[in-house]
């Protein structure tokens, strides 16, 4: 514990030193770090928690991390066709480095949308893991005839055996086929815990 000299103990207003010397031991006998901290490496959704003070209620409340999915799920968003470009059928019409930040996670849903609704077929994307030499969905991306959103497709895709990803893997972004006057595409990939 730090020694303060007091004006109230003292009876008189502190000197210079005295002040100088009360900033001193603070300074001398702070806590810079927590002794005995230890840290988890895993957390256990069902029990650990953030714990908060509700000041609206009076009362304390917590989070526990299994019913917020913002704490695990991560959102990837690719634009890969300019809005007043049509897409092109191909491999690889663009491609993306998965971020550290995603290491060890797996694609849990990817969608797609054009910025001009296309006619006449189905616009189709795959997802490949050009790294792992992978398809990442066992059902393609589709954005049905007259529409802008797979959202909405009557088929929606679903991921495959092959959906996780580590720092550095390269995605390609394979159009399979593109419905007439198409404009514009963008991929939108949702990653969670392996």
């Amino acid at each position: 514990m730090a020694e303060i000299t007091l004006r109230e103990t003292k009876g008189s207003p502190l000197t210079f030193g005295e002040a100088d010397g009360n900033f001193t031991n603070l300074n001398d006998d702070k806590q810079e770090i927590i002794p005995n901290l230890s840290v988890d490496t895993s957390i256990d959704v069902d029990n650990d928690k953030f714990s908060f003070y509700d000041n609206s209620s009076g009362s304390t409340r917590s989070i526990l991390p299994k019913n917020v999915t913002s704490f695990t799920e991560r959102t990837l968003i690719v634009k890969c066709v300019a809005d007043t470009i049509g897409p092109s059928v191909g491999n690889g019409i663009t491609h993306v480095t998965i971020p550290s930040t995603l290491d060890g996670k797996n694609l849990s849903s990817a969608q797609a949308h054009v910025y001009t609704a296309g006619t006449g077929s189905t616009t189709t994307v795959q997802l490949h893991n050009l790294t792992d030499g992978q398809d990442m969905l066992s059902t393609a991306i589709t954005i049905d005839s007259g529409e802008k959103d797979s959202s909405t497709a009557a088929t929606p895709s679903v991921t495959g055996a092959y959906n996780g990803v580590s720092t550095a893997d390269v995605i390609r972004i394979d159009v399979d086929v593109v419905a007439t006057n198409t404009l514009g595409l963008e991929i939108r990939m949702v990653f969670n815990p392996a």
